[in-house]
């Protein structure tokens, strides 16, 4: 059933359908999603005061008679030096939630949702006080470790995601919770399927769908999941063209929510080492997303999560032009320019004493990027590196 609300409880994530009250006269061309503070600010300079929203469609719950809170404060930013620490151990729980949890679904045990709200929360505040921390921490990935290491990568980009598109805190907790839940389901998928070394084949192909379904069932039944959490679970792999599963929905059949993490759950798939290929650079991810939107991704979606993550995302392994190699450590003032701690050369073939740079101060030409490259290509033990000076 439509609902009219006051321009007041409008907010990020509700599915607008007409403006019934405003001063002066205000158009609409197309009903959708609210999907920044900066469209709900548009609305207000034009002097809308009330709308229809459709909350079958939203994403997040409308208002009753209580007024809409205001947001709690965020922490404030700490130095990444401070904050790595703290986010290689929240990383490190999340994967032990993570295996506890395939653990209790193999012996027929409940899955207990509190342990991931509160995974999610502390994603969240690690996020506001530095998010450069968790995004480098979720690309130094170990070999064998994509089952557990891509849920909680997943909730980390979605996170950083909702914050840059200022979604309420509530809402922001139930997309990382759903993200950190959403491939559950993959526990019930055979391992001779989850683990093939191969292509699989057609009825493979079939199983390993299943586990979008599974996801659904065993969420169902967990006490206190909210829907949006079970929307990014059950809807993970639908696509706007239809042709994604398990349900084909098309457009505006997909919420905000199922758009979000189609998204960020392709992009860590794409970049992640698998048993039966290898990972792609995040760059070639954020193109591949921005090739097959309209057909399979949102658009003005893919745009703010590239914006949301930047260029060279943090933890990515860059070669500059002077053939030094190092690892992104914080974004900068400039998408194009940012924080590089190098440590290796690429000509060469060794490493080299360990240096910070950032490039937008940099005065020399050839300290620019040239490439994201990949570990693998140059035998870095890009682990080992990180440990002895990142987190020592």
């Amino acid at each position: 059933m439509l609902q009219k609300i006051t321009i007041d409880q409008l907010t990020t994530g509700m599915y607008v359908v007409e403006v019934t009250r405003q001063r002066g006269q205000v158009k609409i061309t197309s009903e959708g999603y609210l999907k920044s503070a900066s469209l709900l600010q548009a609305l207000r300079d034009k002097g809308v005061l009330e709308v229809i929203v459709d909350p079958s469609r939203s994403t997040v719950e409308l208002p009753g008679d209580e007024v809409v809170k205001t947001a709690a404060p965020k922490p404030t930013k700490t130095p990444l030096s401070q904050e790595l620490p703290k986010a290689a151990d929240l990383y490190l729980q999340a994967k032990q939630l993570q295996q506890k949890a395939f653990s209790d679904v193999l012996a027929g045990k409940p899955i207990q949702l509190a342990p991931f709200q509160q995974c999610a929360d502390g994603f969240i505040d690690s996020i506001f006080r530095n998010q450069d921390a968790l995004l480098c921490i979720s690309q130094i990935r170990e070999k064998d470790a994509y089952l557990l290491e891509h849920s909680v990568n997943v909730s980390i980009l979605m996170t950083i995601f909702a914050k840059y598109l200022q979604l309420p805190d509530e809402q922001i907790q139930q997309l990382a919770t759903g993200a950190l839940l959403h491939d559950i389901g993959k526990i019930k998928v055979p391992d001779s399927v989850l683990h093939k070394p191969g292509k699989l084949t057609d009825d493979e192909f079939v199983l390993m769908r299943e586990h979008v379904v599974y996801s659904r069932e065993l969420l169902e039944n967990v006490p206190g999941i909210s829907p949006i959490s079970l929307d990014v679970a059950a809807h993970h792999h639908e696509r706007l063209d239809g042709r994604g599963y398990p349900n084909r929905l098309t457009g505006e059949q997909i919420s905000m929510a199922a758009r979000m993490i189609a998204i960020v759950d392709t992009y860590d798939a794409i970049t992640a080492q698998r048993v039966y290929k290898e990972g792609q650079t995040s760059l070639t991810a954020l193109k591949i997303l921005r090739k097959d939107s309209g057909s399979h991704f949102d658009l003005a979606l893919v745009n703010q999560f590239i914006q949301a993550v930047g260029i060279y995302p943090p933890g990515s392994l860059v070669r500059l032009k002077n053939h030094k190699v190092g690892i992104v450590l914080e974004t900068g003032v400039e998408a194009t320019k940012p924080i590089v701690k190098t440590f290796y050369h690429a000509r060469f073939k060794r490493y080299t004493e360990v240096e910070e740079l950032d490039l937008s101060k940099s005065k020399h030409a050839d300290a620019g990027i040239d490439a994201i490259v990949r570990a693998e290509e140059l035998g870095i033990d890009v682990p080992k590196f990180f440990r002895q000076n990142l987190l020592a």
